[in-house]
């Protein structure tokens, strides 16, 4: 019984081990010879790739991917959630300007023993989620100003984060889920029980900037909901974009992206020197 009960914890830790060895963000991140660590809050583990333009003293980008496949059927959850094509590990690795890629909780095959399905289905946008990511983000990068840049449901999160950061210039999301509650019901999803809906919340402060870009044609997050959400902020921006999708189909927009970052700059800079 004892062998068996060994056998099957080994072969468990192997199946961790070969996954992750797997997954194409570390090939990816291999191939270009980036490198990258763990790093762990008080609850969980998250990936941290920082850019060699990271040491300068000026606001860096933290991106945030989207929630991946976190079921692979609306009666089945998937064992590994991670995007198997990142939108924003692309758009990381073509930064020439200081840029950090944080993990969400429970993504990337980290080995953690904290984890379970819940923290990257139902409990994806959750309290602890948002927390730990605040405190990772914390630990590696004090003093530093910010510019948190999401997509979809990493925009979410980097909304929810920049509540808890009193360092965040900006806040940038691309095609985010900006009314949780209102996404469920549209898609006849179940309602995300234990996640927090940057709609419900109060506005976040005039003196972060906020940039949200969408495209019409988005069948997974309407137009319409992106639009509500900035007109009830202190301080927002829309840019719509004609992207025919929601997740890859935004790849060859990034020089939009980059503007998003330009104008951002420029208005910081029109407010200094006021």
């Amino acid at each position: 019984m004892y062998k068996k009960v060994m056998y099957a914890i080994f072969f468990s830790y192997l199946f961790l081990f070969l996954n992750a060895c797997t997954l194409s963000v570390y090939n990816t991140l291999d191939n270009v010879g980036q490198p990258y660590q763990v790093v762990s809050s008080d609850t969980f583990k998250h990936l941290w790739v920082a850019n060699t333009y990271v040491d300068s003293e000026v606001p860096f980008v933290v991106f945030i991917e989207g929630d991946g496949q976190p079921w692979l059927r609306p009666d089945r959850i998937a064992f590994e959630p991670t995007p198997e094509e990142p939108l924003l590990l692309r758009w990381f690795l073509s930064a020439d300007f200081p840029a950090v890629y944080l993990g969400r909780p429970c993504y990337f095959a980290l080995d953690d023993d904290q984890c379970s399905a819940y923290w990257y289905t139902h409990g994806r946008y959750s309290e602890r989620v948002v927390s730990s990511l605040v405190q990772a983000l914390k630990q590696q990068a004090t003093n530093r100003h910010i510019i948190l840049v999401g997509h979809s449901g990493g925009g979410t999160l980097a909304m929810l984060m920049a509540e808890k950061l009193p360092n965040v210039e900006a806040v940038v999301t691309i095609a985010a889920n900006l009314q949780v509650n209102k996404w469920a019901e549209y898609h006849h999803y179940s309602k995300l029980q234990g996640s927090l809906d940057p709609n419900l919340r109060k506005p976040l402060p005039a003196h972060i900037q906020q940039l949200h870009m969408y495209s019409p044609f988005d069948e997974v997050i309407r137009s319409e909901w992106i639009k509500a959400f900035s007109e009830k902020q202190a301080n927002s921006v829309l840019v719509e974009l004609p992207v025919d999708g929601h997740n890859l189909a935004w790849l060859p927009f990034y020089s939009e992206f980059r503007k998003a970052l330009s104008f951002i700059d420029e208005n910081k800079t029109g407010k200094e020197a006021d």
